[in-house]
Formats: C-alpha cells, sequence, structure tokens
C-alpha cells in the first residue's frame, strides 16, 4: 500500500480546545480558515510527518496511522450520485481541504504495533474527550528513522478497506475529480497534485469490529488545493 507523510492543518497544541467546537465556522470556507491561521488557531506544518491517532473510550482502545493515500483507496466509496454527496463533494472542492481523515483498515504487521507503541511513549500533540466520553489522542512522527519505519511497513502492507461512510467516500472522490477537471481545463494537470491523494486514518483491521472510529473534523486536516 501507498501511504505517506504530508503536511498537515490542523489546531494550535494550545487552542485545540478553543478551536475544535468551532470546526463548523473554521472550515466554512478559505477566508475563515485563512483567518484562524493568520490568527494562530490553526497552524500549517511546514514538513512532512505521520500522525499516530488513539481512540479510547466504549468499546476499548484502538490507534491507527494518518497518512495520505492514493483516492484509489476510496474504490468503496465510487457510484453515489446523490444530490448531498454532490454538494458536499462541490464544498470539499471549494474549501481545497479535507476536513477528516478517512477511516480505513488493513492488516497490520505486529511489528507495526511495536512501532506505533514506541512513537505513543512521547508527549501527544493532542489529548481531547468529546462530549461521549471518547479520548483522542494524536501524536506527530517526523524524526527520519521513524518515518521510514513506518513507511517500510505501510509499504508491505496490502491494500486497505473502506471502514467509514460510503458517503463521505464518494464526496472526497468527487471532490478530487472536481479538482482534476479543473487542472485538466486550465492545462496544469500533472497527476501529481495534492487532490490525487486522501488522507485516511488507517487502523488494523483486528482492532476494529464495525464502523471504524472518525478522527475528529478539522483535527489532521489535508489541504488538497491551493486557497
Amino acid at each position: 500500500m501507498k501511504a505517506l507523510p504530508f503536511p498537515c492543518i490542523r489546531p494550535a497544541q494550545d487552542r485545540v480546545l478553543e478551536a475544535l467546537p468551532a470546526m463548523g465556522s473554521i472550515l466554512s470556507g478559505n477566508d475563515a480558515l485563512g483567518g484562524a491561521i493568520a490568527d494562530g488557531l490553526m497552524l500549517k506544518d511546514p514538513g512532512a510527518a505521520y500522525y499516530v491517532y488513539e481512540c479510547s473510550g466504549e468499546p476499548g482502545r484502538v490507534t491507527g496511522v494518518v497518512a495520505i493515500c492514493p483516492t484509489s483507496v476510496l474504490a468503496g466509496g465510487k457510484g453515489d450520485a446523490s444530490a448531498d454527496v454532490a454538494a458536499a463533494a462541490r464544498a470539499i472542492a471549494e474549501l481545497k481541504v479535507q476536513p477528516r481523515p478517512v477511516s480505513l483498515v488493513y492488516e497490520a504487521s505486529p511489528v507495526m504495533d511495536i512501532i506505533l507503541g514506541a512513537a505513543k511513549e512521547g508527549a501527544s500533540l493532542y489529548a481531547v474527550t468529546d462530549p461521549a466520553g471518547i479520548t483522542h489522542r494524536a501524536w506527530e512522527v517526523k524524526r527520519e528513522d521513524a518515518v521510514g519505519a513506518i513507511r517500510a511497513m505501510l509499504d508491505q502492507a496490502p491494500e486497505p478497506a473502506l471502514a467509514d461512510n460510503p458517503a463521505y467516500a464518494a464526496a472526497l472522490t468527487g471532490a478530487s475529480q472536481l479538482l482534476a477537471d479543473e487542472a485538466r481545463a486550465a492545462g496544469t494537470y500533472t497527476g501529481k497534485e495534492p487532490f490525487n491523494f486522501t488522507v485516511a486514518v488507517l487502523f488494523p483491521a483486528a482492532q476494529v469490529s464495525g464502523a471504524a472510529p472518525q478522527v475528529p473534523t478539522g483535527l489532521l486536516t489535508h489541504q488538497v488545493a491551493r486557497f
């Protein structure tokens, strides 16, 4: 599987409790998001990183890695032509930011558990508990050797499967297509643009039964085009 580190747009670490309840407003448009970045409420990481995400509560604890994958991993979300999905696709394309990682499951190596466990020994970027009592934690992984170890494990893993709302996956696919069409019309399309990738949280299949957990909207986002 191809799953790469990426530069993230995310809340400032010391203002996450202020930012998360306001995400509906912050992600309402480019001006609002740009203003939040200028204000220091949100920040754009200058370099690429992986993120370890842990969700704990009922029925237990699951740990995934957040990375960008080719949009082909969203195959399970294709074919939904509803008006709601089309509107969501347009909104994402206009915002030019994917608001949350799509949840996927994959067959993880036991070695990955060790690597992610080591990453979690450091201080977390975030530890927030939502109104449902679910605690969300995230760690940034940008040290070269740790990034290399995670990438090597993901390179060896089989393709992941969708474990999210198919309508959300379809909206992401639609947004990618809209942005690709715009680039082709402008004669600038190369195939390497960020909108050809989706940010995903990859959970070991053994840890997930039924629908996978979702990273809170706005906590770890991916800019897919310039704004």
